[in-house]
């Protein structure tokens, strides 16, 4: 595996919170153009679900602040960042025009693309690997062999972890035979990622399912203690935070330039300070293989019609 190149404390990351980046730097690269067009007054960007984790308000409130001023301050656009009820609402309101933007869980995105075709991804968010990977890991001496011998152990979810690893762990308890709550004895839901897979090292904790990078930090902080983990299971590759569009309601220039403004994040030292603050290492084109994935995502993780 590709070792990160940062300490693991970094990977309290939450994907709103990344969206909320995307959000700033969509607007800090585009925005002034459409402005000067007069096609746009107010830039309405929408994300799906929360914003953080759920357990700071104050936190989340301060980062929507600080990237609506870093807009304002950048393009000299007023602009509103939503945060949607959930993936479909997001994926409604961009038809309806009510949303010039959507950033959308890679997986949330498969679905909502499956309904709406004519919603296209415009880049993707990367953290160190370009689809990301859970990875369901155990101390070494752990009797489990597979995921159904996890069962009735205590496992955590970090509270900063994209949505796709409680997904990736609640298809793999149904496939077991219960609902994840009953699945296993206790969840606990961690902030700090490097706790959690210390806790697994010295026994206080089952296991812990983590993103591919958290895991590649961890061996490379830690190697002596990474080598009393074992990988009990890992899900196939997820897509990644997506920011996307609909149809025709941004024309081609103007998507050009929201690619070149996220695209060249990383080269410029004020784009390097928000990417690492927001747990990315940069922004990329949709690849070859991109719609692949988003079927293979659809086909073995297709959405709850309950949610």
């Amino acid at each position: 595996m590709a070792l990160l190149q940062r300490p693991p404390g970094y990977r309290r990351r939450r994907f709103v919170c990344a969206a909320l980046l995307v959000a700033s730097l969509l607007a800090a690269a585009a925005a002034t153009a459409q402005a000067r067009q007069g096609k746009l007054d107010v830039l309405h960007v929408g994300t799906s679900g929360t914003l953080t984790s759920g357990k700071d308000e104050a936190r989340e409130k301060g980062a929507l602040t600080t990237l609506q001023t870093f807009i304002k301050d950048e393009t000299g656009l007023e602009n509103q960042i939503v945060r949607e009820k959930d993936w479909r609402v997001l994926a409604d309101k961009m038809v309806k025009g009510q949303l010039h933007l959507g950033v959308f869980h890679g997986h949330q995105f498969a679905w909502a693309q499956e309904k709406h075709p004519d919603l296209k991804p415009l880049a993707m968010a990367i953290n160190i690997h370009r689809y990301p990977v859970a990875y369901v890991v155990a101390n070494a001496t752990n009797k489990a062999k597979d995921f159904a011998g996890l069962q009735g152990q205590t496992i955590a979810i970090p509270s900063g972890g994209q949505r796709f690893l409680r997904l990736y762990l609640g298809r793999q308890a149904q496939a077991a035979g219960k609902p994840l709550d009953a699945f296993f004895g206790k969840i606990t839901t961690p902030d700090n990622v490097e706790d959690a897979l210390d806790d697994v090292v010295d026994g206080t904790l089952g296991a812990v399912v983590v993103e591919r990078a958290s895991l590649d930090a961890f061996k490379q902080r830690k190697p002596a203690r990474f080598k009393k983990l074992k990988s009990i299971a890992h899900s196939p590759p997820f897509p990644p935070p997506v920011v996307a569009y609909f149809g025709k309601q941004l024309d081609e220039a103007t998507r050009m330039k929201f690619q070149l403004g996220m695209l060249g994040a990383n080269k410029q030292e004020k784009g390097k300070q928000m990417l690492e603050l927001f747990g990315l290492t940069h922004f990329e084109v949709v690849p070859n293989d991109f719609g692949k994935v988003l079927a293979d995502t659809r086909k073995q993780f297709p959405p709850d019609e309950k949610k």
